[in-house]
């Protein structure tokens, strides 16, 4: 091992990463992927020019969502080269996340040996706290915005010494990599302040003057700085928010004060997951975590963890600049998805740990050598097999873990077995419980999981909507109001309720609700598939035809509102028009599948 050189040991992080993460080929779309890919126009239909100007979740309510241009472009592509199926984006998922596997390894090997290099690297390589982002295809978010940060990291080290031409040369390139990044996950808007550290590290490590190795930036930062600006002035414009974030289960409500205190108590949380990762979740809402909102033990925990690692990392700035550096990276990276400076939308998901376990991995390099230079003989090939046993117990782990995604089904039916006291658990409880004729049982885990997260709009919906299903119209027309309170700018309750009281043969209630949806959401195709719907169950087929032809010239049309148009026309004996209805249908996407877990 004292011969290694960088280049087999690249290789070997590179070809670790295929391997563990290979079975995750066989996996389909799950969970958010047929939403954001199979049932996404702008995806199907090649919409290069809208993944640029709509947000990356679709028919993402005004003010929230997400802007992910480059993910939705690479979803286009990756649809039409790959015919829709899911092996290929699984495919260029496995290899990206090698791809930054091996950027990583690079990155350690500018603070740490080729075998420090290797032993971190491989952590990163086959973690599997990484299955969410590796496994799941939108989780391909976390492996660009990643990749974009540690190749600008990289490039910027490297070219510091870089003078004429060369010099521009490394601005341009991490000013690009900053753009794709930012357009690819919001979490590389911490570039910035990596590169502050990079900085700060080169001085730690030459013994140089900080303020000079930043001085010799400046221009860069005003660059990025422009950037970002600009960035964010784009993302305002597409959601209509700057964030564009809705409060995570659990912290809506919260004072300031409150979520601070709940997001110290995810630290150890972070510890957790980076060290033992034996109990993994799909979802880390109530009630798998619930906001510690109290001076409790989770929050002095946390607190300790937080103040260890800033202590550590200027303590170490000098004599261990691998360990320092990763300590400073984590915080650095963490910090958009921690809840300490904004509201985010999560208290905790694995996939947002791609970027900040890159300063795991720094630490473990910088442990290696001080390992070596205190251990000897037995000692240190003891130390040696521990960390063989670690990463092939990660490795493990990880092979297990990747078929959890396999659909959403799996997904979801995991977390119901190893979490039952999730939100997501009780609806799946529930609705075993439903197909088995217990109702009382069934209504029981529904109002289980509203009580843990009253706040949630998608839960609040399933919930009315299982009501109605199983009879219990007040309990059901309670809880629609209650979702349209809480999102009235979006048509999803209102199409949800309006179907209902259809349903129940209530036309004209569910006319009054589209009207409403309306006139608060804006003029959704499925509203008026409802007016259309409404005017039918009267016997008035002109205002229905009306209704339906308004819904399917809308850019938002589905082949079911021009099906239906025809239907309608043939009903009135209108052939002609029918016909050119059945003629047009195909060229139109098929509706959308509902969602089936909120």
């Amino acid at each position: 091992m004292n011969a290694l050189t960088p280049a087999p040991a690249a290789w070997l992080v590179g070809l670790a990463a295929l391997v563990v993460y290979a079975n995750s080929l066989g996996n389909g779309f799950a969970f958010d992927d047929p939403w954001v890919i199979e049932q996404n126009p702008v995806v199907t239909e090649g919409r290069f020019s809208d993944a640029l100007t709509r947000p990356y979740w679709p028919d993402a309510a005004p003010g929230t969502g997400n802007f992910r241009p480059w993910i939705t472009s690479s979803f286009a592509l990756e649809w039409h080269l790959f015919d829709g199926s899911p092996v290929g984006f699984h495919a260029v998922s496995v290899v990206g996340h090698a791809v930054v596997s091996v950027l990583v390894f690079f990155l350690l090997l500018c603070f740490a040996g080729p075998l420090a290099s290797l032993v971190g690297g491989l952590v990163f390589a086959v973690h599997p706290v990484h299955t969410e982002a590796v496994a799941n295809v939108v989780g391909r978010a976390e492996i660009y915005a990643g990749g974009a940060v540690v190749a600008a990291a990289l490039l910027w080290w490297h070219g510091s010494a870089w003078t004429g031409w060369r010099r521009g040369l490394r601005v341009f390139g991490v000013a690009a990599l900053y753009v794709f990044g930012l357009g690819s996950k919001e979490m590389a808007v911490t570039l910035p302040g990596v590169l502050v550290l990079l900085d700060l590290a080169r001085a730690g490590h030459r013994g140089t003057d900080p303020f000079g190795e930043l001085r010799r930036g400046g221009l860069a930062y005003l660059l990025l700085a422009s950037i970002l600006i600009s960035y964010l002035l784009v993302r305002m414009d597409v959601l209509g928010a700057l964030t564009g974030e809705s409060a995570a289960g659990g912290l809506a409500g919260l004072s300031t004060g409150e979520r601070l205190l709940a997001a110290l108590a995810i630290w150890p949380e972070y510890l957790r997951l980076l060290v033992l990762p034996l109990d993994l979740a799909m979802d880390y809402q109530p009630g798998v975590l619930m906001p510690s909102t109290d001076l409790g033990l989770p929050v002095v925990l946390g607190a300790a963890i937080l103040v260890a690692c800033v202590a550590l990392a200027f303590e170490l700035r000098s004599r261990a600049v691998a360990v320092a550096f990763g300590l400073a990276w984590f915080l650095v990276t963490i910090l958009p998805v921690s809840n300490l400076v904004v509201r985010a939308d999560i208290l905790l998901a694995e996939r947002t740990l791609y970027l900040p376990s890159v300063g795991f991995s720094l630490v473990v390099a910088g442990l290696v050598p001080e390992v070596r230079a205190r251990l000897e003989g037995r000692a240190l090939r003891w130390a040696g097999a521990l960390a063989v046993g670690v990463i092939l117990f990660y490795s493990g782990r990880t092979v297990v873990r990747n078929p959890t995604w396999e659909s959403t089904a799996t997904a979801v039916n995991n977390l119901a077995l190893q979490h039952p006291e999730s939100y997501r658990g009780l609806v799946v409880w529930a609705r075993i419980q439903e197909s088995r004729g217990d109702l009382e049982a069934a209504a029981g885990s529904m109002e289980e999981a509203l009580n843990l997260v009253p706040d949630n709009y998608q839960l609040t919906v399933t919930a009315a909507d299982f009501f109605a299903r199983t009879g219990a119209t007040d309990r059901a027309l309670e809880l629609y109001r209650r979702a349209t309170a809480l999102t009235g700018n979006h048509y999803g309750a209102y199409r949800q309720w309006g179907e209902h009281l259809l349903r129940v043969r209530e036309p004209e209630a569910a006319r009054r609700v589209a009207l409403d949806g309306w006139a608060r959401a804006g003029p959704h195709r499925s509203l008026f598939a409802i007016l259309s719907e409404s005017y039918v169950a009267e016997g008035d087929l002109e205002a229905a035809v009306r209704a339906r032809r308004t819904a399917a010239l809308r850019a938002d049309a589905t082949r079911n509102d021009w099906t239906r148009l025809a239907e309608l026309l043939e009903a009135l004996e209108r052939p002609e028009e029918a016909a050119e209805a059945r003629r047009r249908a195909p060229e139109f996407r098929a509706a959308p599948a509902p969602e089936a877990i909120p």
